[in-house]
């Protein structure tokens, strides 16, 4: 893990959010083929999904089979209004989660009230629309969470039934994903742990993983998907944690990270608190529809990508070089070598898409070597494009 550099870290993590994108636009496509552009969209029919654990990689938080009604006078226009509403409903969640995130910048209201709407944007967005979705458009069906109380939650998984080669297949698959979730794990906790975040309590890496894996071991005993301590948004959660200060520097407004309430109290609660979420199962999860879900979705990723530095520059490819801010690489690196790189860089992240949300099932089992393999390119094959010193200079961490 040492020899993942940041430049490395950044593109991974570009990639998670770019999989939170595709999800909430996948999901509102298919949403538009059925009932808007479908052939006979006054059919009605439960529409089943699989359930993915949003502190995966590839996220889908449909938990359970879930049934899209709609109820209309025109027949033939029957469900189009569910359509459009969700396109509303997944925008709406996203604009005002993102617009209360970027409120502790306004000069309106005392600072500790920017600060608490700032921290807690997520939630009250997702809340407020669940309920504008499930009360202001009552007549209009949307997407809800399908919950039988007569089907117990935790089954035993039949493993005496498994032959030897589908435990072989299963042990080959279990080890290329127990790499994928120690390698996410561990490049998460070292962007949660940059300098610039100035932490200064000790990790606890080795603890995590040992205590995933021994969640993990339980949960495959119930057939259940795996989780990682680490989330993808895990950055995020330590910025709502810093204190932070802006400084103007050559008409460039830039944000830096005075000091950090270091604390796992915040981590334990959440965990909790999803713990404590099936005590609200049927009521009122099913108020929680699916296009609010795929707003979460493009909220995280838009806030994961703050200060994320390959982002930065993949902007200077559309600025002119006047306008570019006063980094530490801009001041050393030529900005031909800062083109390359971020160009190589691009090229990296367009590999792993193509593995990482490829449909066929084969790529996706490859896809933890393919993010190995950024190792040797980093260290083998960009020092013979871009000089040493330039490519330490763009991977330094101020």
């Amino acid at each position: 893990m040492s020899l993942f550099k940041r430049s490395t870290e950044e593109i991974i993590a570009l990639f998670i959010s770019i999989t939170f994108v595709l999800d909430a636009v996948k999901g509102m496509v298919k949403i538009f083929q059925k009932y808007y552009y479908g052939p006979n969209t006054g059919n009605y029919h439960a529409e089943s999904t699989s359930l993915v654990s949003l502190l995966g990689l590839n996220t889908s938080l449909l938990a359970s089979p879930m049934e899209l009604t709609s109820a209309g006078s025109h027949p033939e226009n029957a469900g189009r209004e569910t359509a459009v509403l969700s396109l509303f409903i997944m925008l709406g969640t996203l604009w005002l989660g993102y617009t209360l995130y970027q409120f502790k910048k306004s000069p309106y209201l005392h600072p500790y009230m920017l600060e608490i709407l700032s921290d807690c944007a997520l939630p009250i967005s997702v809340l407020l629309f669940s309920l504008i979705c499930s009360y202001g458009f009552r007549e209009i069906k949307m997407s809800k969470f399908c919950y039988n109380p007569s089907k117990s939650l935790f089954e035993m998984a039949q493993m005496h039934s498994l032959s030897l080669e589908a435990i072989g297949g299963a042990m080959g698959l279990g080890f290329l994903l127990s790499l994928l979730f120690f390698i996410e794990q561990n490049l998460v906790a070292g962007l949660t742990n940059a300098p610039e975040n100035r932490l200064v309590k000790g990790t606890a890496y080795h603890w995590d993983l040992l205590l995933i894996a021994i969640i993990n071991t339980g949960l495959s005993l119930f057939g259940l998907p795996w989780i990682h301590a680490a989330y993808p948004h895990s950055p995020l959660h330590v910025r709502l944690l810093a204190l932070v200060e802006e400084r103007v520097e050559n008409g460039h407004i830039y944000e830096t990270i005075v000091s950090m309430k270091e604390t796992r109290l915040t981590t334990l609660g959440a965990s909790i608190l999803v713990g404590f979420s099936l005590l609200l199962l049927p009521f009122p999860l099913q108020w929680i529809s699916k296009p609010v879900l795929y707003g979460l979705f493009l909220y995280m990723a838009f806030t994961s990508i703050d200060g994320n530095q390959l982002f930065e520059r993949m902007a200077l490819l559309l600025k002119e070089q006047t306008s570019y801010p006063s980094t530490h690489y801009i001041r050393h690196v030529p900005q031909r070598k800062i083109h390359y790189f971020t160009g190589l860089q691009i090229l990296q992240l367009l590999l792993l898409c193509a593995f990482g949300v490829s449909s066929l099932p084969y790529m996706k089992m490859i896809f933890p070597l393919i993010m190995i393999a950024m190792i040797p390119i980093r260290y083998n094959l960009l020092p013979r494009i871009i000089e040493a010193k330039y490519l330490d200079a763009m991977d330094a961490e101020h």
